[in-house]
């Protein structure tokens, strides 16, 4: 009777929520340093934007290798769908994470 339903949550959820806190973190540090009391003339501080996507990437990199089993042959009849959501999220989450933090990497001021 001991399904450890909220630890099988997590690992199918974790890398969205990496995701999340990523865009939470990155987009408020660039509101932060954009507000007219702390304006940044170069805008959002690039190295902490980016250690912040660079660490984002690592972890879901990591979890997308933990889940690597699945894509091996004859591994997808076996597999069930907390491993189908949990390599699929993270897939999601390397993509979302890349797409959030171009644009703040890229981005040439608060003007």
């Amino acid at each position: 009777m001991h399904d450890h339903f909220f630890r099988q949550l997590l690992r199918g959820t974790l890398p969205l929520l990496v995701w999340a806190t990523h865009f939470t973190f990155c987009y408020l540090l660039a509101a932060a340093q954009c507000t007219p009391a702390s304006m940044r003339t170069e805008g959002p501080d690039r190295m902490l934007l980016g250690a912040a996507t660079a660490a984002a990437l690592g972890l879901c990199l990591w979890l997308a290798w933990r889940e690597r089993a699945i894509l091996r042959p004859g591994a997808g009849a076996a597999a069930g769908l907390l491993d189908w959501a949990a390599a699929l999220s993270a897939l999601l989450a390397l993509v979302g994470i890349t797409w959030t933090g171009l644009p703040l990497l890229l981005a040439g001021g608060c003007a």
